[in-house]
């Protein structure tokens, strides 16, 4: 059985194909409108925890370091030595904190992964069909 013989012109196919690349191409950008939205909504997010976390840290930490320092005075230590190991301590914990909210602000985390897949997806199909 053959199959049907497609009657319209190579200028209505032509423009078909650039009609459809268009809607494809269309259809790309909002689906990376959308996951860029969404990426920046996290990354604000993030960053409002990170300062609503450091607002709540600090006098806890302030107060957990005074009383290691007042249990290593206790133990022998003079209070110079058990203030700075109490501050090395801090400085430790802060450095966490900072490192980890670092990575969720990254480049690399807020990419918009996979719009990138699609994108490269619709790539290669376009190449498969110029061949």
């Amino acid at each position: 059985m053959s199959a049907p013989y497609d009657q319209r012109t190579v200028a209505e196919l032509a423009s078909n194909v650039v009609n459809e690349f268009t809607k494809l191409i269309s259809n790309e950008m909002a689906i990376a409108r959308a996951e860029l939205s969404a990426k920046a909504t996290e990354a604000a997010l993030g960053a409002g925890f990170l300062v609503g976390g450091a607002l709540l840290l600090i006098p806890a930490m302030v107060l957990l370091l005074m009383a290691l320092a007042a249990w290593l005075v206790e133990l022998g230590l003079s209070a110079s030595v058990a203030n700075l190991l109490a501050g090395v301590v801090g400085l430790l914990i802060s450095g966490a904190l900072a490192y980890i909210g670092k990575t969720k602000l990254s480049p690399e985390h807020l990419k918009p992964k996979h719009t990138m897949r699609e994108i490269e997806r619709d790539i290669a199909a376009a190449k498969d069909t110029t061949r």
